[in-house]
């Protein structure tokens, strides 16, 4: 199983909410794949005098993990303005037994530092100076699910689109990735083309979050 698969369900599953207005909000998951457990996400969200934060902390856990350890923190923060969420820092840790990377973004309207530990020896293959109203990945979907239909996305490592496909109930949601471009390298192959949401009315959160990745289903369910 490749760490890679992880990452993206980091990438995309801490930032599933439904409405600006609440103040905090925390839920658990464990994440599964080919019905085996292979970790678990604690995701905490503030929301405050016009400010917003999240919180990530991932961790391996069930019979593989100690093949598969891994460990990361996420964090996201900036202000809300219009019911609109906007990015002013993100910041990512990932730990696994060979090495440890290190990714954080600042951000204006347009994308102003990426910085990369180990440091990114490639050259970048796009302008980033010029990417104006991008947002990280947990912003993203904050913003989409907070009524927009898609939002421009950077998280050091690729550049796509999150497009809401389907939405025919307040209960299930499917997104679409589009327009996907690698930063660093000079192919464009993305394996990740569909999440879908399923919510409950009783939490916050997601109940239940479907990850497609190449031929592998990767299903989230809050504890």
């Amino acid at each position: 199983m490749k760490l890679v698969l992880i990452k993206f369900i980091i990438l995309f599953i801490v930032s599933f909410c439904s409405s600006v207005k609440a103040n905090s909000s925390e839920a658990e998951y464990n994440i599964y794949v080919s019905g085996i457990k292979i970790g678990k996400l604690n995701w905490f969200l503030n929301i405050k005098d016009g400010k917003y934060e999240t919180n990530i902390n991932l961790e391996s856990s069930g019979f593989f993990s100690p093949l598969y350890s891994f460990t990361g923190q996420y964090t996201s923060s900036g202000d809300v303005k219009s019911g609109v969420f906007n990015t002013k820092e993100y910041k990512q840790y990932w730990r696994t037994k060979k090495d440890v990377k290190i990714v954080e973004i600042k951000f204006d309207k347009n994308l102003v530092e990426i910085l990369q530990i180990p440091k990114e020896d490639e050259f970048s293959r796009i302008d980033l100076k010029n990417l104006l109203y991008y947002f990280d990945p947990i912003t993203s979907l904050l913003n989409i699910l907070n009524g927009n239909e898609e939002a421009k996305t950077v998280d050091g490592r690729r550049i796509y689109v999150m497009k809401k496909k389907i939405a025919d109930s307040k209960n299930y949601t499917s997104l679409k990735i589009k327009d996907y471009k690698n930063i660093w390298a000079d192919h464009n192959r993305n394996d990740l083309k569909n999440i879908d949401l399923y919510l409950s009315g009783e939490h916050f959160f997601p109940e239940k979050i479907l990850i497609y990745f190449k031929e592998k289903i990767f299903k989230l369910r809050i504890i």
